[in-house]
């Protein structure tokens, strides 16, 4: 074999050899390298499209929250808009088998207003106000019948002055002049047109009157009828610090208490009565009680209120871990403009809801049926 030759063989196994143990680890670093750049980036990505998502879900949660509330306050009090219906406390009613609760039954008790705020006293409150809205459906009359005639027992038939916009199945409000003013619930079983009277009897199909009239009372000449049409009688709250919730009464639904969570991610709500003290249709005062606190607000009260102010909280959904022992993406409770929000007490470092943010949604919504009441 010549030298040439063996020089050219040598030169082609050199070749086949291949990449060295040095080669080979430098390209495992530049790849392990790429792979850290890479992973980095995404989850710097992901982080910021999970912050970027929870941020527009509760933007979106508290919108809807709001506007769900605005909606229903503005509807609120129609149909009972009226100077003689406001301030005759719990509304006496039925739903067989069973009364009301200021009847002794286990029924909620219900107030006739148009809206009503329960709050529990506590600085900051630890529990969300509750916000219950009460409006007609239906043919509504602006001024509302009364009777014609009294009534010899609480079951006898209603004599109106006038039976237009009543129908069958109607639920009728019974509201006496007082004292004691008091209000019963009636649901209309036959309409005598000619004869201008209403008859409430028992029955399968009339779930809301109680056999012989049950417990309720009689009314008089000149008592006032109010047309309720299927009433809507709603609640709203904060369920689990979790979800914004409605409960609502069987007068629409006709199959009992239904209860519904609405919106996830709402943890707080809170209302204010904004009530016109001078009479010269602007908001004075806001304010969560009326100066009859705790006693049961009186008729000039409720015929005050034309406005309600709702703040409500909305969280985050994406959870941020702690920079050292405990969270502080949020350390302070949200405030509104009628106060300080107080589901929890965020400024204690232990509690871990600091590891969310939140964002604070508020309006102030006139009850325009109150605004427009008949006086």
């Amino acid at each position: 074999m010549t030298t040439a030759m063996f020089a050219k063989r040598h030169l082609q196994r050199a070749a086949e050899r291949g990449m060295s143990l040095i080669e080979v680890l430098v390209a495992v670093a530049i790849g392990l390298i790429g792979i850290l750049i890479m992973t980095q980036a995404y989850l710097t990505s992901d982080e910021f499209n999970r912050a970027t998502l929870g941020a527009g879900g509760a933007q979106t949660n508290g919108n809807v929250a709001l506007f769900t509330l605005e909606r229903e306050v503005r509807m609120a009090g129609y149909g009972i808009n009226h100077a003689g219906a406001l301030g005759c406390g719990n509304i006496n009613y039925y739903y067989d088998p069973d009364y009301s609760g200021n009847l002794g039954g286990t029924m909620p008790n219900i107030t006739l207003a148009p809206v009503v705020i329960t709050s529990v006293a506590g600085a900051p409150p630890t529990v969300p106000d509750q916000i219950k809205i009460m409006y007609a459906t239906g043919e509504v009359r602006s001024i509302p019948s009364s009777l014609s005639d009294t009534m010899p027992s609480a079951s006898s038939e209603l004599n109106v002055d006038g039976v237009d916009t009543f129908n069958i199945n109607d639920m009728v409000l019974l509201v006496n002049d007082g004292p004691p003013k008091e209000c019963t619930m009636v649901q209309v079983t036959q309409v005598q047109s000619a004869a201008g009277k209403l008859q409430h009897n028992p029955g399968g199909s009339a779930p809301f009157n109680p056999p012989g009239a049950g417990l309720f009372p009689a009314y008089v000449k000149d008592d006032l009828v109010f047309n309720m049409g299927n009433p809507i009688v709603r609640t709203y709250s904060i369920a689990n610090a979790s979800s914004l919730h409605v409960q609502e009464m069987p007068f629409s639904t006709g199959t009992g208490i239904t209860d519904l969570d609405l919106v996830d991610g709402i943890v707080d709500l809170r209302a204010q009565y904004g009530r016109d003290t001078d009479g010269d249709g602007d908001v004075d005062v806001y304010s969560a009680t009326f100066p009859s606190f705790p006693g049961p607000p009186t008729a000039a009260e409720w015929q005050q209120v034309i406005a309600v102010r709702v703040g409500v909280v909305a969280r985050v959904g994406n959870y941020e871990k702690p920079t050292g022992a405990n969270c502080d993406a949020t350390t302070l409770n949200p405030t509104w403009q009628g106060g300080t929000f107080g589901w929890t007490d965020l400024t204690v470092v232990t509690n871990q809801a600091r590891c969310y943010r939140y964002r604070v949604f508020e309006t102030t919504i006139p009850i325009r049926n109150m605004i427009w009441r008949y006086v």
